[in-house]
């Protein structure tokens, strides 16, 4: 049985913002195209992971997660939780420097009679995004610089707030806003910290067939 995986790559063309590259998948050697599996299952299948972690300048993913959305999931998690191990992604960069990002991608399991595909899609599947652009695009990105919020927001008692924000097609933020999601409500001083610091940080702006795009910023602060 054949096993084909496609990996989304990023465009590049004169109508880019020249001074800015989206973190990737790769494809060389290390990619992780040449470690994902396919778990074994029978019969016909489908699933599509939501995952995400930081791109470290060297290529590697740290604090990987994969969110579990329905039982039967677990088996696919394990399948990438061992790539990732084993890869190196394509960092970033800024003026030529490489940078330390947040990335969030998609895979997509297919399974039918002898035939197993893998997919893998450089955003978090927003909705908005995949209407304007496609499941294809690059996902807008934000550069991990100094996270003074974590040393504000609390750290022993569990939250989740996500962000969502404009980014424009040269990577300018704003109309940042902050929706509770599970756990503890946070202070309005953890608030303001994590408002600062989606100001203060560098974002790579969505990227679709090559030409950067304005889009929706989307990413879960928390612990």
């Amino acid at each position: 049985m054949l096993l084909k995986v496609i990996l989304f790559t990023l465009i590049t063309t004169g109508k880019t913002h020249a001074n800015k590259t989206s973190t990737g998948f790769g494809d060389n050697d290390t990619s992780i195209k040449n470690f994902i599996s396919f778990p074994d299952i029978r019969g016909d299948s489908t699933a599509t992971i939501s995952c995400s972690g930081i791109i470290k300048k060297n290529g590697k993913l740290n604090n990987s997660g994969c969110y579990i959305k329905k039982p039967g999931d677990e088996v696919y998690v394990i399948e990438i939780n061992k790539a990732v191990k084993k890869s190196r992604f394509a960092p970033a960069t800024h003026n030529g420097k490489i940078l330390i990002t947040y990335f969030q991608y998609l895979v997509h399991f297919i399974q039918q009679g002898e035939s197993k595909e893998i997919y893998f899609y450089p955003n978090p599947g927003y909705k908005e995004n995949i209407e304007a652009y496609g499941i294809e695009h690059f996902a807008a990105q934000r550069s991990i610089g100094k996270e003074n919020w974590q040393k504000i927001c609390p750290r022993h008692q569990r939250f989740t707030v996500w962000v969502k924000a404009h980014v424009n097609e040269i990577g300018q933020q704003s109309n940042i806003s902050l929706t509770k999601g599970s756990g503890l409500q946070i202070s309005e001083k953890c608030r303001k910290a994590i408002k600062e610091t989606i100001n203060s940080s560098v974002f790579i702006p969505a990227n679709y067939k090559g030409v950067t795009v304005p889009s929706t910023y989307i990413e879960p602060f928390g612990n």
